[in-house]
């Protein structure tokens, strides 16, 4: 299977099993991580106490994900 430039460029990449079923599209993977991260972010800054806990857990299952090799962090310099 080829991919075009413009897949890459929009990360519209999809990894499939040998059936052919769809497990994963990267592109919004990434667009998913970044709305966690931003009410993450929310909820440690205005949150009551227990949406201050939900930010933390969900920083500390990145920083989880991170040691266990399952999210890698890549710069692109431009």
């Amino acid at each position: 299977m080829g991919y075009f430039y413009d897949d890459w460029r929009d990360k519209k990449l999809y990894v499939e099993d040998k059936d052919g079923q769809l497990i994963m599209n990267f592109g919004e993977a990434e667009k998913s991580m970044i709305n966690n991260l931003q009410d993450a972010i929310v909820n440690l800054t205005e949150g009551a106490s227990d949406e201050k806990r939900m930010g933390i857990t969900y920083l500390e299952y990145l920083v989880d994900c991170l040691k266990k090799g399952k999210v890698e962090v890549k710069w692109n310099i431009s």
